[in-house]
């Protein structure tokens, strides 16, 4: 019962992440993975954000035991302040809104990485993957 409710999870899942790119097909698709404007939205910059952590993240540690909340905070804000300056000009106005967002970005990224590897805790318990040994915290 629980790999038939899991099997269904994951199905639901995927339909869900689906149905932005069959919304996307009705117009002109993007040519390009990242633009300016794109990393300019919190959609854009916590995508970046969460790829950006996960390949520092474990160089960082081998040399330097930083808070990884911190490695993310510092590059949402630096994402989002680029973006400001290479779309619109960067002023003090939208450096302190980029500040204020980079929280938001910061605690989406985070919370993507959690829900993406408890999902993955679940389905190790499940038997449905091989557990792996070397679970490395966000």
């Amino acid at each position: 019962m629980k790999k038939i409710t899991l099997c269904l999870v994951l199905v639901l899942e995927m339909l869900m992440l689906l149905l932005p790119v069959a919304a996307l097909a009705e117009g002109e698709l993007p040519t390009e993975p990242f633009t300016w404007e794109y990393l300019a939205t919190i959609a854009g910059a916590t995508v970046a954000t969460l790829l950006i952590v996960q390949l520092l993240k474990l160089p960082l540690d081998r040399v330097w035991k930083v808070p990884t909340r911190l490695i993310v905070y510092i590059i949402a804000l630096a994402i989002s302040l680029l973006a400001m300056l290479f779309t619109g000009g960067l002023t003090i106005e939208t450096g302190v809104l980029a500040a204020i967002n980079a929280v938001i970005i910061a605690l989406a990224a985070m919370g993507a990485y959690e829900i993406t590897f408890r999902k993955l805790k679940s389905a190790e318990d499940f038997g449905v993957i091989p557990a792996d040994p070397e679970d490395d915290d966000f």
